[in-house]
């Protein structure tokens, strides 16, 4: 048998100390059966008595460090990542070699964040500190449940779980973009099309209709579409412009809480669109609140942290709402009853008050996530399709309508001659 030197931490506090085992294998699996988190775990040398070199201080690394991970550092990059460690601590591989490990394959910023946090877990931080020093890029709710694997000696499970609620919140924006893509691309070509026609062709169709408009009087398309073009010659700049201005004026008015929450619920509302809205925020807060409770994280705790998730920010005040009134004595049915958020999903409602009862809280949350997921899938489906014929259909208008104006007005010309 074989002496090996340890580091474990349990319960927040770190132990150093020897144990005899067969192989490293053998010895990972011992310290793991009381819940321990191994952060350190190697062979004994002949110098086991000296004190372990204490490693370096990771230098700061910035606001710029900060922002470059949260641009660069890609939600599916961590989900691979979370992944990697799940399965290596699974296999008893000790957490210090599991980060320096998946490090080294990890693309190159993210590769040093996980060299960071192994220095700092070298040091006795916990692993929900350093993360939270130097992961911010990682987001609260993956923080909180490894906090919660770190606490409860299920950190490997936890990992796996983060891993499965960013897969989860990454393929509902993959099917909403997916099901954008086309009808944005139909309309930049039609962007163009229109500008050629307003560039080239409408001036010299233009041209011809002026000259024979001042002896004889055109019909009432052709004069609209005179009107319609000295419009775009003397505004033209202008319009251009305006969808930058007002693009910037709304991101500098969600700057203001107020003016923010009340923009993000009048999208809530608007027709065809808002129902994908609503169906996206509740699968995100459903499935992120039944997670959390599911680990065992404590619902008020759980609720702050599905704030984080939330980008729309009625939804982040109603979730507010919801943990104030379970402060003050309150359940979580009767919460979402007294906010608008019975209204915006009111199959959650009802499986709440049936599962406050029966203790099954979690399952019924995933239960209206699942639902809601299936839903805004059909919902965003039947946009893509609606906003592809109606593209074809204001284009080939606008060009049906230039041609049209432009053989009427041959027409007149002609029957002028006659």
């Amino acid at each position: 048998m074989a002496n090996f030197q340890y580091k474990i931490q349990k319960n927040g506090s770190v132990k150093t100390g020897m144990i005899q085992a067969d192989s490293l294998q053998n010895a990972s699996q011992e310290l793991r059966k009381g819940g321990e988190m191994i952060l350190f775990l190697r062979v004994d040398s002949a110098q086991k008595h000296r004190p372990m070199t204490r490693p370096r201080v990771t230098e700061d690394h910035g606001r710029f460090g900060s922002m470059a991970e949260r641009i660069f550092v890609f939600s599916s990059q961590i989900e691979l990542c979370l992944r990697q460690l799940a399965s290596l601590l699974t296999a008893g591989v000790p957490i210090m070699t599991a980060l320096q490990a998946v490090g080294e394959q990890a693309p190159p910023i993210l590769g040093k964040i996980y060299l960071r946090i192994a220095e700092k877990v070298r040091l006795g931080y916990s692993m929900k500190r350093s993360l939270e020093e130097d992961a911010a890029c990682f987001g609260k709710v993956t923080i909180g449940l490894i906090g919660v694997g770190e606490a409860n000696g299920t950190l490997d499970e936890m990992f796996r779980y983060s891993a499965d609620l960013m897969e989860r919140a990454r393929r509902v924006r993959s099917q909403i973009v997916q099901a954008f893509t086309y009808p944005a691309i139909v309309m930049v070509v039609a962007m163009g099309v229109g500008y050629f026609l307003v560039a080239h062709v409408l001036p010299k169709i233009m041209d011809f209709v002026t000259r024979q408009s001042k002896n004889i009087e055109m019909p009432l398309p052709t004069r609209m579409l005179i009107r319609a073009n000295d419009f775009l010659w003397t505004y033209g700049l202008y319009l251009m412009i305006l969808p930058f201005f007002l693009t910037a004026a709304y991101f500098f008015a969600r700057r203001n809480p107020v003016v923010c929450e009340r923009i993000d619920r009048f999208w809530l509302y608007v027709p065809i669109l808002g129902k994908a809205f609503r169906e996206h925020a509740n699968t995100m807060w459903c499935r992120t609140l039944g997670a959390l409770i599911k680990s065992g994280v404590d619902v008020l705790i759980a609720l702050d942290l599905v704030e984080e998730v939330l980008k729309n920010q009625h939804f982040t005040k109603q979730i507010r709402k919801v943990r104030e009134i379970i402060k003050q004595g309150g359940s979580l049915s009767k919460g979402i009853s007294s906010t608008t958020l019975a209204g915006l999903c009111p199959m959650c409602l009802s499986m709440i008050s049936v599962s406050e009862r029966s203790g099954s809280l979690d399952t019924a949350l995933l239960h209206v996530a699942d639902y809601s997921e299936e839903q805004l899938t059909r919902r965003v489906a039947m946009i893509g399709k609606f906003i592809e014929p109606a593209i074809f259909v204001i284009i080939g208008g606008v060009v049906g309508f230039i041609y049209f104006a432009f053989f009427l007005a041959m027409l007149a010309a002609t029957h002028s001659a006659v």
